[in-house]
This record gives C-alpha cells, sequence and structure tokens, in this order.
C-alpha cells in the first residue's frame, strides 16, 4: 500500500507539474498578448506640389491607423504639411487621393496634420535613420527636440511602416539626402541587434525600391517587406490629369502613387486579410496598368498573418463601397513633364504665356538630362554603342557602380530621381558585372 500510495503521490505530482507548467506558460502567453503594443512609422519625405502624393497618401495611412486602434503615441509621424496651406491648393487646408464629385474624401478632416512629429528641416537621411535604430541622443541632438519620438518597441510588439519618397538603383531620397541600401540595413540591423521590435513589416513606395532590399535583408530579422517596384523598375503615379479633379476644380498634381491606392483600397475593402493576400492581390492589380513589379523581401512566413497585427482593425469597409480603377496612370519620371502639359492645356489666356513657360522649362530639364546621359555613354563608348545602349537594357550589372554614377548624376549634374528608363539602361550598360565605376570627368558631361 505504501508504495503504491508513493507511485500514486507521484504520479499526481507529475500531473500537478505539468499542470502548473502549462498553466504558467498560458499565463505568459495571455500577458504578452495583453501587454504587446502595436507601433507604426508614417514617412512622407517630399515637399512641393509636384509631389502631392508624398504628402496625401501618408495622411491616409495615418489616418486609417488612426481609425484601426493604433494609438497617436504609438505613431511616429514624418512629413511635410506645405501643400495643404500652398498658394497653388483650389481647396485650403484639404488634401485627396481620388476625383471626386464633391470634397468628402479629404483626407486631413481626420486631423492627420495635427500629429505631425517631424517636418521641414528635420526630414533629412541623419533624422530617418537615427528614428528607424532608436538613436534618441542623435535625433535630439539634429532636431532640438527636448525627447523625440524614434522606435521604441518591444520584443512583443510590432511595427508598421510606410514609406514613400523617390527612388533609383539602390538608394532613396529623404528630403534633399540620399539614403543608400547599406545604411539602410545598418540601421535595421541595429534595431534589431536593441531588440527594438517582434515582428515589423513595411510597405515601401520608391522607383527601384526593391533594390534597398534585394539580397541585402535576411529573412531571420522577423521584418516583411512589401515594395512598390522591383529593381529594375520605376514606380507610377495615379489620379494625375485629366483625372485629377475634385468637386469640379483640377488639382494640378497625381493626387496618389498606384501602388498605395490600390494597397489602400483593398485594406479598407478586406481589413481581416492575410499579408500574403493583399500583396498577391495588388500585384496583380498593379500589373493591370504598369510594369513596376510590386515585391516582397525578408520572412515569408510573414504572409500568413494577418495584417491586422501590424496595422490595427480597420472597421469593415469604413471608408467606401468599392474601390476605384485607377486612371490617369503616369510613370514618376514623366509626371513633371505631364502635369506642366496639361496646365498649359488648361490654360486661359491670361495664364497661357506663364503656362506655357513652365512646360517648356520642365521640357528643357528633361532634354537635358537625356543629353548628359547619352554624353556620358559617348565619352566611355562609341556614338553607335552609346545609342544602343541608351536604347537597350542590360540584364546584368553592378548595381554599386549604377548608384555611384547615378549620385554623380544628381550632385554634379543636378538631376533629380527618378531617372528615366533609357538613362538606368545606359548606367547598367555602362556598369557590366565585374566593372569598377569609370574615371569621369562630370565637368566635361555636364551641361
Amino acid at each position: 500500500m505504501k508504495e503504491t500510495h508513493w507511485r500514486c503521490n507521484i504520479k499526481f505530482f507529475y500531473l500537478v507539474s505539468d499542470n502548473m507548467r502549462t498553466s504558467y506558460i498560458l499565463v505568459s502567453l495571455i500577458l504578452s498578448v495583453v501587454l504587446a503594443e502595436k507601433y507604426a512609422m508614417v514617412f512622407g519625405t517630399k515637399d512641393g506640389w509636384g509631389n502631392y502624393s508624398i504628402t496625401s497618401d501618408p495622411c491616409r495611412v495615418y489616418d486609417d491607423l488612426i481609425k484601426a486602434g493604433i494609438k497617436p503615441e504609438n505613431i511616429i509621424y514624418f512629413t511635410y504639411t506645405t501643400d495643404l496651406t500652398s498658394k497653388i491648393n483650389p481647396w485650403p487646408g484639404k488634401i485627396f487621393t481620388d476625383p471626386a464629385d464633391n470634397t468628402d474624401g479629404d483626407w486631413a478632416q481626420y486631423g492627420c496634420f495635427d500629429h505631425v512629429d517631424y517636418t521641414d528641416k528635420e526630414i533629412n537621411a541623419k533624422v530617418f535613420l537615427g528614428i528607424l535604430s532608436g538613436d534618441k541622443d542623435l535625433v535630439a541632438k539634429e532636431t532640438g527636440k527636448e525627447d523625440p519620438k524614434v522606435l521604441a518597441a518591444g520584443p512583443d510588439d510590432t511595427v508598421f511602416t510606410y514609406f514613400i519618397d523617390h527612388g533609383n538603383n539602390d538608394i532613396i531620397c529623404v528630403g534633399n539626402d540620399l539614403v543608400t541600401s547599406k545604411q539602410l540595413m545598418e540601421a535595421l540591423k541595429t534595431a534589431h541587434e536593441k531588440k527594438l521590435y517582434g515582428k515589423w513589416v513595411w510597405f515601401m513606395e520608391a522607383c527601384h525600391s526593391g533594390s534597398m532590399f534585394e539580397d541585402k535583408l535576411p529573412e531571420d530579422m522577423n521584418i516583411y517587406v512589401m515594395t512598390s517596384s522591383d529593381a529594375h523598375h520605376n514606380a507610377y503615379m495615379s489620379n494625375c490629369p485629366p483625372n485629377d479633379k475634385v468637386a469640379g476644380k483640377s488639382i494640378g498634381a497625381c493626387l496618389s502613387g498606384l501602388w498605395d491606392n490600390s494597397y489602400l483600397d483593398y485594406l479598407e475593402q478586406n481589413p481581416d486579410c492575410t499579408i500574403g493576400e493583399i500583396f498577391d492581390a495588388v500585384k496583380a492589380d498593379v500589373a493591370k496598368t504598369s510594369s513596376q513589379n510590386v515585391c516582397e523581401w525578408g520572412d515569408k512566413t510573414f504572409r500568413d498573418f494577418k495584417v491586422s497585427e501590424f496595422f490595427g482593425e480597420l472597421p469593415s469597409r469604413y471608408f467606401r463601397k468599392e474601390s476605384k480603377p485607377a486612371a490617369s496612370v503616369v510613370s514618376l519620371d514623366e509626371v513633371p513633364k505631364h502635369v506642366a502639359m496639361w496646365r498649359a492645356i488648361r490654360a486661359d489666356k491670361s495664364e497661357y504665356a506663364e503656362a506655357l513657360k513652365a512646360y517648356q522649362e520642365e521640357a528643357f530639364a528633361a532634354a537635358k538630362k537625356e543629353v548628359e546621359i547619352m554624353r556620358l555613354g559617348s565619352a566611355l563608348m562609341n556614338e553607335k554603342a552609346a545609342d544602343k545602349a541608351f536604347k537597350t537594357a542590360a540584364e546584368t550589372y553592378s548595381a554599386d557602380c549604377v548608384r555611384d554614377l547615378t549620385i554623380s548624376l544628381v550632385k554634379k549634374c543636378g538631376h533629380t530621381l527618378p531617372l528615366s528608363d533609357a538613362a538606368n539602361n545606359m548606367l547598367r550598360n555602362i556598369c557590366l558585372p565585374g566593372l569598377s565605376v569609370p574615371n569621369v570627368d562630370f565637368n566635361e558631361i555636364c551641361m
């Protein structure tokens, strides 16, 4: 009896012990879920009426995040606000991503611009990278803020990040600065080492945005990225003139990014979707009207997670009954000339001369870039080879070489990003695999 009793006690002890262990694990999991927070960062880092969508789309994202339950104090909002009060704005104080017969689609009405954390001169590469790496001292030094907001989530928390600006091979713009993929990766790795997040989702809009992550972002950092384009293509804008009218007034700009509107429309219609579902749907949708090729990078197991785990839970079909098809789609490198042309087309007699002059200036700027690219090619190869290189894409090339030549064109010749497809053809044909950056006297190239 004693032996049997002893064995029963031991068995009971193990049973209690197992139950206690299970209970402890369950309690720990519950506490982890309860204590986990959702954080977000919204970056719209280019100013000017010609970059209208770089203000409108971030406002829409911010408003959606708030509607989805993300706490304002958990969101870092990094954007310009000048479009809101610009003299060009036909609807002062309002901002739109879609044409409409009325002004109900104004995103500013929900208060996004009341919560901007960084703007104007604070929008630069040092502050951007400092925020991502959680370097509060650096950001305080650069901005003068006593207690600046930087990434400071924990290992149990989720982070959603939306970024929009221009880009090219291996670089993105942040304000007037350029950020390379190496700099971005260093900031992400620092955040990972400091355990500033548990799981991190990025949605990035920029031409050639895939080049920032392709063969660079490890799969074991708990980061998933969807980019608006691959490493080789420019992104596109939508709702450009003549599809830019709101309540009868022409905005005179492209209202939104093609990819940005597509994913936001889908998410607002399908708030319970997974990351895999939104990626597949948006990739197919964008491919109908552009060649930009939406891509995904990093930890692909995130495809099974619901977007709401990062973005919050949007009220079902809260914003609109149905999404609107993309219209007036224009490649980003062609937007300035396209918008100026439509301004001239719409001009009355009192505005005609000024509008035509503005269009001529944009046409001249585009021609200057093209000629300088051809001068670069002709300096490094014979004219027939340069002509062919300008018209033919290279399948393989040195990304580092293309990046460095691009930066030189920006800094020395005054080129703006993104470059045209033909310009990128030339740079890639110059920068064939295994070749270093050629020694070029840009004083002889720039006009």
